[in-house]
């Protein structure tokens, strides 16, 4: 089975089987911690409009970081040539379905339950720090790519402690991933990549 073949038989289910398994770990923990998942708390519109302006910033520094010429770039380089085949298969409603699901499941899981859950059992700097360390390790690719993961964490978690909204953090998670799964199944380029090298 090539890589493209199976990505449409298999990288899409299994893609909301994990994001499953996060939805379902945040809603136990949420129910046995006390943590109630509070979608709608904050500003609303200020953190929908701080969390579109967030997605495009994060999209923006990711491209230019994977496109410099340093080891961080070339390391990122590696990552996205690895992955354009395997969401190559993927269609714009897909891509729009995992991105959408990341961003709730995940955020539901790191800074809904674990982020919370943590701040009320040490501080809100412990929770900040260890719902931004586990869900960089749970996106382990490189060191380079753990480190990456885990600032964008911290940014993530730092907005939700200023302004309380998981729909804001989910928002900008789910754009930011929406980004950089259409750039990477269909403009490959625009990371550096060169799309007829892939097998």
């Amino acid at each position: 089975m090539t890589v493209p073949q199976m990505t449409r038989t298999g990288v899409f289910p299994l893609l909301l089987a994990i994001q499953a398994v996060c939805l379902l770990a945040a809603v136990v923990g949420g129910y046995f911690s006390g943590v109630e998942l509070n979608l709608l708390g904050g500003a609303l519109w200020g953190a929908l409009f701080f969390a579109l302006i967030g997605a495009l910033a994060s999209f923006v520094s990711v491209v230019w970081l994977t496109r410099s010429n340093t080891a961080v770039g070339r390391t990122l380089r590696r990552h996205c040539t690895q992955l354009t085949p395997v969401f190559a298969g993927l269609s714009i409603g897909q891509i729009a379905v995992i991105a959408a699901v990341t961003g709730i499941c995940e955020e539901l899981l790191f800074r809904g339950f674990l982020q919370v859950w943590w701040s009320q059992l040490s501080s809100p700097l412990a929770g900040l720090l260890g719902a931004s360390l586990v869900f960089a390790l749970l996106h382990w690719a490189s060191r380079v790519y753990v480190l990456l993961t885990f600032v964008f964490g911290l940014i993530l978690g730092l907005a939700y402690q200023a302004n309380g909204s998981l729909l804001g953090v989910i928002t900008w998670h789910a754009m930011y991933d929406l980004l950089v799964l259409v750039t990477l199944v269909y403009h490959p380029h625009l990371l550096g990549v060169d799309a007829a090298g892939i097998h």
